[in-house]
């Protein structure tokens, strides 16, 4: 029985069972009774709980608090509110836990729901901070959850042409969604040297993600005409994805593709932020609607220019997760990427013209669509492509280091469960570890922005934590992708076809080191072992041995070939007693840091 066909029997069985209830009582806490900073109790509107409300959030630090208690276990959050000047943004914590939420317009009083918390301890605090304020809080009210599991999705990809390769991925993370979620990390591109720094792997502790994020803004052709160099960032991830066969991501902050502002350094509009609404006049809606117009047919250049880059990976037979306008909505200020700056349905139009330009004009059989959703936003699921357009739906969070992330899952949960596979495209913090069990969030995938992001919110010990839980997959827990690519002659570490001593040298700069720590895969990693030690210098001395001794059924050598044979033997390097202690005594090292 298939893992999907397994884990439906599975929801049935969990229907037909009994389901833990949690606990029964509610409990609410009038914020009028907290503890105030900057604010002030009123009672002049009327339609309030208890005794009053607080107003006067209107200056940073203004916040409201209150002392909890409650009994062991899962609760949602609803928060008591009035917000007659439109939708109001605000922050939160809850015993520790940061998160962020979002208070719909209402001139009267009525309530919101802030997400699921845990709570571990018989009192804890909650305190709500002024974000962008001008609104008023009434109550807290915590009322007991039970976690609700997400249901299995049937791997079928809206294309329908997909290649087997890119299907054999989708079933992958079709059958370890709700139990497992890959560990992503959106590359610097701007590291031509490494796919991420030797400092962001010590963070980890070696472990390496098993998805690589990158993006293709500078190949976008109004870039290019302004000399941007891409510096082979297509070519790099396909070699990284060959040798490691790890999972690639690919985004798209696509400059405008005309009417850049180009305005001077400093201005916020300088042609290199064209992808930003306020560095550029490009109107999507008008261009859509004219499509013998100039302005259509750049959109179709810049598709076009984007579909050589997808084009390498589809002939490379190496699957994308696919990414294009993101971040569409933007949140109540407007959009901030032009492609969402005409609203709502010139972006639907959009999505779809790149769709059906990608996989039928170009035959991009290789992608697995994923757009992501600004959940919280109002009328947020107005911006969804549709069903036949989407096989992955993401939101991008950025919040507070411990924030369990309920609202955004919840939310997505409620509107795709058992039809889409959910993901947190982008995010500023590493989910926590607890997340699976207690809350049941349960991500396909996590892809915390750029290095900087995991540095300056998490210390180490938080990163090796969480990248190394049980339900986490890392690049080394992966299975064997197809697109994996085998060293095509055992001990030719430098890939130019033959073994020979400079693949000796390759070896000797590498032992020691975890094929993570060796920016990616090592190539000097023989055995597909880990690690780089003395076994991988076997292979590649018995393979340079093998090349000098002629076999039963090789033809017989002439004596210059015979004499160049006894010369490679009477070659072959053997490590320096005293520099193999020391190599093995570095090799101990790094394996010290490197998880299981």
């Amino acid at each position: 029985m298939s893992g999907f066909w397994q884990r439906i029997v599975g929801v049935f069985l969990l229907i037909a069972g009994p389901v833990h209830q949690g606990n029964a009582q509610n409990y609410r806490y009038e914020a009028e009774l907290g503890t105030l900073t900057g604010v002030q109790v009123a009672s002049n509107v009327s339609g309030f709980s208890g005794s009053g409300y607080v107003t006067g959030f209107d200056n940073e630090g203004d916040a409201v608090g209150v002392s909890v208690s409650v009994d062991q276990g899962l609760y949602e959050l609803w928060i008591g509110y009035r917000s007659q000047y439109g939708p109001k943004g605000y922050s939160l914590n809850v015993g520790g836990a940061g998160s962020a939420g979002m208070f719909d317009q209402s001139s009267s009083f009525t309530e919101s729901y802030a997400g699921q918390f845990y709570l571990d301890s018989p009192t804890t605090s909650i305190d709500l901070m002024k974000s962008w304020g001008y609104y008023d809080v009434d109550y807290f009210e915590f009322r007991p959850a039970t976690v609700r599991r997400a249901l299995p999705v049937n791997p079928t990809l809206v294309n329908p042409n997909a290649t087997p390769r890119t299907q054999f991925l989708m079933n992958y993370l079709a059958n370890t969604y709700g139990e497992q979620t890959l560990f992503g990390q959106q590359r610097e591109f701007s590291n031509q040297n490494q796919i991420l720094s030797d400092t962001y792997l010590t963070r980890t502790g070696g472990v390496f993600p098993a998805l690589i994020g990158s993006d293709l803004i500078n190949y976008s052709p109004s870039r290019l005409a302004r000399g941007e160099d891409p510096r082979g960032e297509s070519e790099r991830m396909i070699q990284w994805a060959q040798q490691s066969g790890g999972v690639v991501s690919l985004m798209w902050h696509w400059n405008a593709p005309t009417d850049l502002i180009d305005g001077p350094n400093g201005s916020g509009q300088e042609w290199w932020r064209g992808f930003y609404t306020e560095a550029t006049t490009f109107d999507l809606g008008a261009a859509l609607a004219d499509p013998g117009g100039s302005r259509y047919q750049l959109l179709l250049r810049d598709i076009d220019a984007i579909a050589v880059e997808l084009t390498k990976f589809r002939d490379a037979q190496i699957p994308v997760l696919w990414r294009p306008l993101h971040e569409a909505q933007g949140n109540s200020s407007g959009a901030w990427f032009w492609w969402g700056d005409s609203g709502p349905e010139s972006f639907k139009q959009l999505y779809r013209l790149m769709y059906d330009r990608l996989t039928d004009h170009h035959g991009l059989d290789n992608l697995i669509w994923a757009s992501t959703l600004q959940v919280g936003e109002s009328a947020w699921r107005d911006w969804y492509p549709g069903d036949e357009y989407v096989d992955v739906v993401g939101v991008d969070v950025y919040s507070e280091a411990g924030d369990p992330m309920t609202t955004q899952w919840g939310a997505l949960l409620e509107e795709f469960d058992g039809k889409k596979l959910i993901a947190l495209t982008e995010t500023g913090t590493l989910p926590p570890t607890e997340v699976l069990d207690r809350y049941g969030v349960a991500w396909s995938y996590f892809m915390p922005w750029n290095e900087q992001f995991v540095a300056s919110n998490h210390t180490p010990a938080e990163v090796q934590a969480i990248v190394g839980a049980e339900e986490v997959i890392d690049l080394s827990e992966l299975p064997t992708m197809p697109w994996r690519l085998p060293a095509s002659v055992p001990g030719d570490f430098d890939g130019d076809g033959d073994v020979d001593p400079d693949d000796y040298g390759v070896w000797r700069s590498h032992f020691g080191l975890s094929t993570a720590l060796a920016t990616a895969a090592s190539p000097a990693d023989a055995n597909a072992d880990g690690v780089v030690d003395l076994a991988d210098y076997t292979v590649w001395r018995d393979n340079y041995l093998a090349l000098t001794v002629p076999a039963t059924n090789r033809p017989a050598r002439n004596e210059a070939q015979q004499g160049n044979s006894q010369q490679r033997v009477a070659e072959v390097p053997e490590p320096h007693l005293l520099a193999l202690l020391g190599l093995m005594l570095g090799m101990m090292s790094a394996a010290c840091a490197v998880r299981r």
